[in-house]
């Protein structure tokens, strides 16, 4: 069965470029079990026939692995730096508008929190538009529907649901001026010819999924991204991510917990700056300081980093099992395991930093 399992995850792997070990093997088991069950098979070798055979079972497939996770304004600083960085814009919106790309957009909490952003900055509606693209036409048919139930609403400020949903008896359902502002497209990231036809954008956000792709896919996506954005243009990734994106071709944007990149203007554009490297769930934590993506470069003072005890025996090896264990979707065993060896030896800036970001990945941001 674990060799049938593994043709299986090379499918996957090939169509979305999807990394297994990224959603773990028990998850992948328990999605197997549920669509062999729906087409009433019950040996896993003539499932993985039927995949091979039938491309709307494939299909099906994946959208059962794609599992939406999104809320309203989930991390306020990008967002906050976009507010600021269509105000200060020197655009002229007599003449032209602002262009967005949600990528992947998921069930549609992303690219409706960057309309109402947009409208809270003093856009005119006619300003802009938001293209916002998924490969699960299953959440696209949510996404379109705009009506949310409460776990999309996780930030304590709700005064934005006030002023822009109306309650129903299904939830709350976007308001006009917000929902009929996003043209939303079933498109697969890894489709170079999907990705070209888009055309050039203000403004990208690519967030939380690159961390969930092999590294190949990775660098494919990165390329398109980079095409995607307008020479002024600004790309929003996940924190988990943002280390893919210190390649010679994206500069960061100086606002911290934004995980915002400009375009680096094309004459730095050189073989020689691409570097390529993939990276895993709190995206490159080793190696030089510089590929962190912690935007506060303020020194820190020398007593802190004198009281900060060195590495311990077998660290190294400890914090890469633990990453492991959280690139497989085991966060709350990968987050006692932080906790614990912080506790044990000390303060470490790697491991606060997985902390921190496996918490953010729970929702769990206090």
């Amino acid at each position: 069965m674990e060799a049938v399992q593994q043709k299986i995850a090379g499918l996957l792997e090939q169509l979305i470029g999807l990394k297994v070990s990224s959603m773990g093997a028990p998850t992948l088991e328990r999605v197997l079990n549920a669509r062999m069950k729906a087409t009433g098979i019950h040996d896993i070798t003539g499932y993985f026939d039927k995949l091979t055979r039938s491309r709307l079972e494939l299909r099906k497939l994946v959208e059962e692995v794609v599992v939406p996770e999104t809320w309203f304004f989930r991390d306020r600083e990008p967002f906050r730096y976009l507010s600021g960085f269509v105000r200060e814009s020197d655009k002229d919106l007599s003449l032209d508008i602002f262009r967005v790309l949600s990528l992947p957009c998921s069930t549609g909490e992303e690219p409706y929190s960057i309309v109402m952003t947009m409208l809270e900055a003093g856009l005119a509606p006619t300003s802009f538009y938001i293209d916002a693209v998924d490969v699960s036409e299953r959440v696209l048919e949510r996404a379109r529907r705009g009506v949310y139930g409460e776990n999309s609403f996780r930030t304590r400020d709700l005064s934005f649901r006030d002023k822009y949903f109306v309650r129903s008896d299904n939830g709350f359902e976007l308001k006009k001026i917000v929902h009929d502002k996003v043209r939303f497209l079933q498109g697969n990231l890894l489709s170079r010819e999907f990705m070209e036809s888009l055309g050039r954008y203000d403004v990208v956000f690519c967030r939380n999924v690159l961390i969930y792709f092999n590294d190949e896919a990775q660098q494919q996506v990165i390329d398109s991204l980079y095409h995607l954005l307008l020479p002024k243009g600004i790309l929003f990734t996940g924190h988990a991510e943002a280390g893919l994106f210190y390649d010679g071709r994206f500069v960061p944007i100086q606002h911290p917990l934004a995980f915002a990149f400009h375009r680096r203007n094309p004459a730095a554009d050189s073989p020689g700056n691409r570097s390529g490297t993939g990276a895993g769930f709190a995206g490159r934590l080793t190696g030089a300081a510089g590929t962190l993506p912690l935007l506060d470069r303020r020194p820190v003072r020398a007593s802190v980093r004198e009281a900060s005890p060195g590495p311990q025996a077998g660290a190294v090896d400890g914090f890469a099992q633990v990453r492991r264990a959280a690139d497989e979707g085991r966060l709350d065993e990968a987050a006692r395991q932080c906790e614990e060896s912080l506790a044990r030896n000390g303060p470490d800036v790697r491991w606060y930093y997985l902390l921190g970001v496996i918490r953010d990945s729970q929702g769990r941001v206090d």
